[in-house]
């Protein structure tokens, strides 16, 4: 490739070679650079023109041996019979008798590697051959010295010298550096460097000096971190000469290598051993010369063990800047060798527990005796005994976490400032008195139903807060924030910021905080009556943690999982998950009302309502004790006051709804709507429009598909015994339909056994619905649902005029005559509507 140049010049002296003059060129390039095949190519024409052509190569394992590479060109020399003189002249002889019959060409391939003797042979047959038909061709490898410099020196006075020069960029990419071995590597590997690229790469390097080779191994190793300085030090020479050759042989460019590729061949072309002591040598050398801690503690972890005593802060100081980086396995990694090294060190370990958290949170398991033993014995930092304990609650060792929590008050600490707000909102046995400003919005919520106040500082606390590796428990408040403002029936709100975290912990990796988010994100679609994508969000949880890795806490996505499950009709799903094993402390904490809410309301769908009454008083006796009686946490009263009803006793299901309604913030929420409902059964027949009418109308400002569904299931039902059928039909048809956009499969078919005969509606291509404008999709959207004309011109401010021609430019663009066929795809509109 690219080389017609070379080879025109060489058939040049070719010519004259065969007119009589004797000639002697000199081909140098890099390693790698077509030496050998110009050589080749050349040995392939002379020989079709009727030319002797004779052949040597050398080796730099064959420089020892007297006249190796004559012997190449005439076997049967033997330095041993005569003396070098005579031995020369008979060669001299030899050469001229063979170029009177046919030119002579002779090739000497890497001649820079030839023995001495010979090189001193071919000098003496140059400079007597200049008037035969005798062409000499050497090739030579850039060097960064020469081996016999005078002798070379006389070549070059009496060569015509060619240069290879790289390849042209439309002959090789650019990250060969025009390397013709390299770019027929590429090649090999389809365009990409790969093995084959890796193989020419280390066949390239060992055909150089090995000083350029150690300069190569040397630059691998120290990476980003490597300078003419300190590849010095680590070769213990000069070092520019060699950058220079690996420059013009393309593995270079700037001092770096020009792709990834060429310092992993480069690496692996090491051995084990070699590789470790390499970086050994990088980290000390580093450390010394004051370099950050994250490159001194790669290169120890790169050489492995045993590390030297200073290592052990270094790697402690770099796993904090690798978790700064959103590095947390680099961080588990650094750890968990500073730890190998000195095991008695229980402040590396906690460190190392706190990394591996947010990994798994079941991986600190196998720490917790060490840490246990350390805290008893004043190792541990305030900080660090703190993590511990939370580690501790999350695994349900609440006795463990007492002691740990002990120790810290008795070491002077300010255990209350710190600990109490995650206690009281997670873990409400242990709670004390005081609250604290961290969690104080969650705080509120679950003990005084403040609302308000709550949601407020919930709002400003995630303006603020910033997701960080470097503190394990960063997400926490955070959770407890969206938490806040879903229990304050701030879906929408909840929904925006939990997407915005989910993602942001997607995009930084740590699959603690995805599975908190998730989770999060589950009951977020349960109080919006998606269950399916409860049911994802749950599984998703689940995924990013296993069940162990969740600890006590796995009563929240479980319990999530279990009550879409069961709206959704999945019956037996829910039931399987229900004989997971939990851990037996989940029901000391928040997190196992979650479960034991969800477990209840299986058991009220199933019929099973003295079960499902027994799991709701739990849930209130629970909530009581701890003081966290907040119906917007969970509503436990309607679930009971539903049993309550199914077993006929009337007086205590009334008793628990209006209590319900009673509780501070209750006015205006999900939870009341809940209330009314489930009231609106127990009166007279001609009160209930009343109580389910407000019921909706909370409903429709919160969002929840699910429960308003059931509200305009009973209303219609309601309307349907008071002769009112019209509007009862109407409203069947919206709650089934709302029903169905929940995939709630067993409400769909209490409302309607066959579907078909509530929804006429005929399928509609995506062209007919996409031809809709804004405005007539919510208004068809809204029709779909049940409403009438004027419900529809109430609620989107219009006038009844407006709604109708709406309505007509719907039915001729989908081609319908009457309401009843408009079609359900528009049924998202209308629940986007409501």
């Amino acid at each position: 490739m690219d080389r017609a140049e070379q080879l025109d010049t060489l058939r040049r002296l070719f010519d004259q070679c065969r007119a009589g003059k004797g000639r002697v060129a000199l081909v140098k390039g890099a390693v790698g650079h077509g030496k050998t095949a110009l050589l080749q190519a050349f040995a392939r024409e002379v020989d079709h023109d009727g030319a002797l052509f004779l052949q040597a190569g050398c080796s730099e394992f064959e420089t020892d041996f007297p006249l190796g590479v004559m012997n190449q060109l005439f076997p049967d020399i033997d330095p041993r019979e005569a003396p070098l003189p005579i031995l020369f002249q008979e060669l001299l002889s030899t050469l001229r008798t063979l170029a009177r019959e046919r030119p002579v060409v002779l090739g000497i391939d890497d001649v820079h590697f030839a023995d001495v003797v010979s090189l001193r042979c071919l000098l003496y047959l140059a400079r007597r051959t200049r008037s035969t038909r005798i062409l000499m061709v050497l090739t030579e490898a850039d060097r960064t010295c020469q081996a016999h410099p005078a002798l070379f020196g006389e070549f070059g006075e009496l060569a015509h010298r060619l240069r290879l020069p790289p390849l042209s960029t439309r002959e090789a990419p650019e990250y060969t550096g025009g390397n013709p071995a390299i770019a027929k590597a590429v090649r090999a590997d389809h365009g990409v460097p790969g093995g084959h690229y890796r193989e020419a790469v280390v066949f390239c390097l060992h055909r150089c000096e090995n000083v350029v080779l150690g300069v190569a191994r040397a630059l691998a190793v120290l990476g980003p971190e490597a300078s003419e300085t300190r590849l010095s030090a680590m070769t213990g020479g000069v070092v520019r000469p060699a950058l220079d050759l690996l420059t013009r042989a393309g593995l270079l460019s700037g001092g770096s290598f020009r792709h990834p590729a060429t310092a992993l061949a480069v690496l692996e072309d090491l051995t084990s051993a070699e590789r470790e002591r390499a970086h050994r040598r990088a980290a000390t050398l580093l450390h010394e010369q004051g370099v950050s801690a994250l490159p001194v503690a790669k290169h120890l972890l790169r050489a492995g063990s045993p590390v030297p005593r200073w290592a052990v802060e270094v790697l402690a100081e770099a796993a904090e800047l690798a978790l700064c980086d959103d590095e947390v396995t680099l961080a588990v990694d650094f750890l968990t060798l500073a730890h190998q090294a000195h095991p008695g060190r229980v402040d590396i370990l906690a460190k190392l527990a706190g990394a591996e958290w947010q990994l798994n949170p079941s991986s600190v398991l196998r720490h917790f005796e060490p840490l246990l033993a350390g805290t008893r014995a004043g190792q541990l930092s305030r900080s660090d005994a703190l993590d511990t304990a939370r580690q501790l609650l999350w695994h349900g060792r609440t006795e463990q976490a007492a002691e740990v929590l002990d120790q810290v008050r008795e070491s002077g600490g300010d255990v209350l400032h710190e600990a109490e707000p995650w206690m009281t909102t997670g873990y409400p046995r242990r709670r004390k008195a005081r609250r604290d400003h961290t969690t104080i919005a969650l705080t509120e919520m679950l003990t005084l139903g403040n609302r308000r106040d709550a949601v407020a500082e919930a709002d400003r606390f995630l303006r603020e807060t910033r997701l960080s590796h470097a503190t394990p428990w960063s997400a926490e408040p955070a959770l407890s924030a969206l938490l806040t403002f879903v229990h304050a029936d701030e879906i929408d709100a909840a929904e925006a910021e939990c997407e915005r975290l989910q993602a942001e912990a997607a995009e930084r990796g740590g699959p603690t905080w995805q599975a908190g988010f998730s989770a999060v994100r589950a009951e977020i679609a349960l109080r919006r009556g998606d269950f399916r994508a409860a049911a994802a969000q749950a599984d998703a949880a689940l995924t990013h943690l296993s069940a162990k890795a969740w600890g006590v806490a796995v009563g929240f996505p479980l319990g999530s999982l279990i009550l879409a499950t069961t709206k959704s009709g999945e019956s037996g799903k829910a039931a399987a998950h229900l004989t997971r094993p939990v851990p037996d402390a989940l029901l000391q904490t928040r997190h196992g009302l979650h479960y034991l809410h969800a477990r209840a309301h299986h058991h009220l769908d199933g019929g099973r309502h003295h079960a499902a009454l027994a799991d709701f008083l739990a849930c209130g006796k629970l909530m009581r004790d701890w003081g966290i009686d907040t119906p917007g946490f969970v509503a436990w009263r309607s679930g009971a006051a539903e049993a309550w009803l199914a077993l006929g006793n009337r007086d205590d299901a009334k008793r628990l709804l209006f209590e319900q309604m009673s509780r501070p913030g209750v006015d205006g929420t999900r939870a009341r709507a809940q209330a009314l409902r489930v009231l609106a059964m127990t009166g007279k027949e001609s009160k209930r429009p009343q109580l389910l009418g407000e019921a909706v109308d909370i409903l429709e400002r919160c969002g929840d598909r699910y429960e308003l569904a059931r509200v305009l299931a009973d209303l219609g039902r309601v309307r349907h015994h008071l002769g009112e059928h019209k509007r009862a039909r109407m409203t069947l048809r919206r709650a089934w339909h709302l029903a169905k956009s929940c995939a709630a499969a067993p409400l769909c078919q209490e409302l309607m056994p066959e579907p078909v005969a509530v929804d006429r509606g005929r399928r509609t291509d995506a062209a007919k619905l996409g031809s809709l404008s804004e405005s007539e999709r919510r208004v068809a959207g809204l029709a779909v649902a049940g409403y009438t004309n004027r419900e529809i011109a109430r609620k989107l401010f219009v006038t009844d005029s407006t709604v109708e021609q709406h309505l007509t430019r719907v039915y001729r663009k989908l081609d319908v005559k009457y309401r009843r066929e408009l079609p359900a795809d528009l049924h998202a509109d209308m629940a986007t509507s409501a």
